[in-house]
């Protein structure tokens, strides 16, 4: 019997720690939101202090902006309820440059052409990333408020026809810990946006 149960014994030991092995994440890094967010909102400071001491901060957001334009447009945002779901919808054509901040240019629109959206961000509990554009985007163009709902926009208003902003936002609000084409993981962004018209 100690023949059968030593073979036994050590075959179940082996599979036991070949288990263990294969399930040990230790080289795996663990995304954290919140210590990415403090990461970031030093790198941001700095980048801001010496190469845009104007910009202002939004402390809800972490984000950094400067409105270069104010617009004189007059678009009233408006909150449609579609199927039990809430979106902020507007359409907006934009001429745009994002880059990284070590400023690398990873998109914008082509020279003396424009880009249209149609922006629709749902306002429930995962606003403002259940969008069809990027959460910094959705605090550039976005009012403070429409009527009782708090939408936390950079501005009281929202973006006009003819507003120019430039934002420089952590990577929570850009692409997290996902890379996407050029942008690394946990990059943040710098983008100028200049709306031509909204809808």
């Amino acid at each position: 019997m100690n023949k059968f149960l030593s073979p036994l014994f050590l075959g179940i030991v082996a599979l036991t720690l070949l288990n263990v092995s294969c399930n040990k994440n230790d080289d795996i890094p663990i995304y954290d939101a919140t210590e990415q967010f403090k990461t970031d909102s030093v790198l941001l400071k700095n980048y801001v202090d010496s190469k845009f001491p104007d910009a202002q901060y939004d402390t809800e957001t972490g984000i950094w902006y400067e409105m270069l334009v104010t617009g004189t447009g007059n678009y009233n945002y408006k909150i449609v309820d579609t199927l039990n779901a809430k979106h902020l919808k507007f359409s907006p054509t934009v001429k745009y440059v994002g880059k990284l901040l070590n400023g690398n240019i990873f998109d914008q629109t082509e020279a003396g052409k424009t880009s249209t959206f149609n922006i629709r961000t749902n306002t429930g509990y995962q606003y403002p990333f259940d969008s069809t554009i990027i959460p910094a985007w959705t605090f550039a163009f976005a009012p403070k408020r429409i009527g009782d709902m708090k939408l936390g926009g950079l501005t009281e208003k929202g973006l006009q026809k003819g507003s120019k902003i430039h934002i420089i936002v952590p990577s929570r609000w850009a692409h997290g810990s996902l890379a996407m084409g050029k942008i690394p993981a946990n990059s943040p962004l710098d983008f100028v946006i200049e709306v031509v018209d909204i809808k």
